[in-house]
C-alpha cells in the first residue's frame, strides 16, 4: 500500500533550517513513503519563503501546500488528506517525534490489519510533558473517550496517526484546530473502526 507522510508548519524556519533535510531524507530511507506532504499554514517568519527556495520541486516524492491563509493544523490534515495519493495517511511532527516511531506506528498498522493507529507518549518510561498540567489534561480526556467509545488508549492526543484513507473518507471531521485529533479518534471509534496504539518518544520544544 502506498504511504503519504503529511507534516505541518507555521512560523517554524529555525527548525525547518536545522533538521528539515536530514529528516526528509531519513524518512525516505527508513519508510520510503509514495510521498512526503509538507503544509504550510501562511506563515510569515521566512518558512514559506525558505520552503519554496530549498525544497520545492528539489526532492521527488516531497510536495509542498502553501496555504494562503492560517488555517489551522486541522485545517491543513484536512486539506493534504484530500490531496494526498497514499492508501495510508500519516501525520507526524518532525520537530518533536522520532522518525523510527512513525515507522513502528506504520508497521504495527499494516501488521495488524488495524485502522488508526496513534503514537502514544503515555506508553513510554518517564513521557516527557514540560507541563503537569498537559499530561494530566491528556490523561483525562483520554479516560473520557475511553468511556464513551469503549477504547483503551492512554494517549488521545499523541500527534503521531496513522490511518486508512478509504475510512478518513467516509467521515466528515468539522474541527480544524488541535481538536482534529480527538474528533478523528472519536468517529473512527463511533463507526467500530480498529484503533490500536504504539510508543512514541516525545520531546517537547
Amino acid at each position: 500500500m502506498k504511504i503519504s507522510i503529511i507534516c505541518c508548519y507555521f512560523n517554524e524556519i529555525n527548525l525547518i533550517k536545522k533538521n528539515l533535510l536530514n529528516s526528509l531524507s531519513k524518512i525516505n530511507y527508513l519508510i520510503q513513503p509514495e510521498e512526503i506532504i509538507l503544509v504550510d499554514n501562511n506563515s510569515n517568519d521566512g518558512t514559506k519563503e525558505f520552503l519554496k527556495e530549498n525544497f520545492e520541486n528539489k526532492i521527488n516524492n516531497v510536495k509542498i501546500i502553501f496555504n494562503d491563509r492560517n488555517l489551522g493544523k486541522g485545517g491543513s490534515i484536512k486539506k493534504a488528506s484530500d490531496e494526498a495519493k497514499g492508501d495510508i495517511l500519516c501525520i507526524f511532527d518532525i520537530d518533536e517525534y522520532e522518525i523510527e516511531d512513525l515507522n513502528s506506528c506504520i508497521k504495527n498498522f499494516i501488521n495488524n490489519n488495524y485502522d488508526l493507529v496513534i503514537g502514544s507518549r503515555l506508553l513510554e518510561i518517564n513521557p516527557n510533558f514540560l507541563y503537569k498540567k498537559n499530561l494530566y489534561g491528556v490523561i483525562i480526556l483520554t479516560k473520557l473517550i475511553n468511556i464513551l467509545f469503549n477504547l483503551n488508549l492512554t494517549d488521545a492526543a499523541g500527534a503521531t496517526k496513522v490511518y486508512r484513507r478509504e475510512l478518513f473518507n467516509r467521515i466528515y471531521i468539522n474541527s480544524n484546530g488541535f481538536d482534529f485529533e480527538f474528533e478523528l479518534i472519536c468517529k473512527f471509534a463511533k463507526l467500530n473502526f480498529k484503533v490500536s496504539e504504539t510508543v512514541s518518544k516525545y520531546q517537547p520544544r
